[in-house]
């Protein structure tokens, strides 16, 4: 019995000394868990605070609970701290600020070159779908060639009112331009036509050839007098002995138009541009109206333009 009793005793001695290993391994666990939560919490307000906040926050309170004053070297070093810490963090707000501004400003300018790419596109699309009417024009040319012009002038002036301008990509494949290419393609083909001055008359009195893109092409000798050619491009144009009285090239371009010995009498220039273009030998310039046009190295020479409207 009594050896019984010793080896119960020698048990309860492991039992205790396992049981005092486990509390002294949570005593252990806790006291580091304690110091990490302590050094995280001492991190946080040195990362906040800063050493030399932290140092004046210390010496403040030491003098405040040991002295009956605070010295103001203490409160104004203090007070300096606290403005250097508060300096510092709107600073870092501000470059997390300018972080966050660096993707959306980039996704800001891709929506925008997106934009741009679905607008020309779309452009592009609605040029598309009124070109269809080209064939239109092949059909009015074959009439024109069949009944001459009492059989075709109604559709000539019906189709050009419908043949309105567009955006589209210019031959350099890089810029857009604003015209309506099916009217230049009718206006030249009329041009070239067998109809009467008369004929021509009655035409361009009552259609709408604004929005022409003629650049570069020779209009020596034509009777163009009563067309509408408003907002049309005819830079590098050829117009000697051209008959443009009472015709209508507001808004034009004009730059490097060649017109001698040509009549231009009532003829609309208004805020066209006329930069380096020939107006020489002019028959006839009375009652044009160059009002706010670019003429300020076009060459009038040998033309009467006292009787010009706009022009000093």
């Amino acid at each position: 019995m009594e050896g019984n009793f010793q080896e119960e005793l020698e048990q309860l001695k492991k039992e205790n000394e396992a049981l005092r290993n486990e509390m002294t391994k949570a005593s252990e666990k806790k006291k580091r868990k304690q110091e990490r939560t302590k050094k995280s919490l001492s991190w946080t307000w040195n990362m906040f605070a800063g050493v030399s906040l932290k140092n004046s926050f210390n010496q403040w309170f030491t003098e405040f609970h040991s002295k009956e004053k605070v010295s103001p070297n203490t409160s104004a070093s203090l007070l300096t701290s606290l403005v250097k810490r508060f300096v510092r963090v709107r600073l870092l707000s501000l470059i997390l600020l300018l972080f966050s501004l660096v993707p959306s400003l980039i996704t800001l300018y891709v929506l925008i070159k997106q934009n741009e790419l679905i607008k020309t596109q779309n452009l592009l699309v609605e040029g598309s779908r009124r070109s269809s009417y080209s064939y239109q024009l092949a059909n009015l040319f074959d009439l024109i060639d069949n009944k001459g012009f009492e059989g075709s002038r109604r559709r000539i002036v019906g189709l050009c009112s419908v043949l309105k301008p567009y955006s589209y990509l210019d031959s350099d494949g890089q810029n857009t331009v604003f015209y309506s290419p099916e009217r230049t393609q009718l206006l030249l083909y009329l041009l070239e036509s067998k109809f009467s001055v008369s004929q021509l008359q009655a035409i361009f009195d009552n259609s709408d050839f604004s929005y022409c893109d003629l650049r570069n092409v020779d209009l020596s000798g034509k009777h163009l007098a009563g067309i509408n050619l408003s907002h049309s491009n005819l830079e590098n144009c050829e117009l000697n002995t051209a008959n443009l009285d009472n015709s209508d090239f507001s808004f034009a371009n004009l730059q490097n138009v060649q017109f001698s010995n040509g009549r231009a009498k009532n003829a609309s220039f208004r805020e066209a541009d006329l930069t380096n273009a020939k107006f020489t030998k002019a028959k006839d310039l009375t009652g044009a109206d160059f009002t706010y046009a670019d003429t300020d190295d076009t060459n009038f020479s040998l033309s009467d333009i006292t009787k010009t409207k706009g022009l000093k």
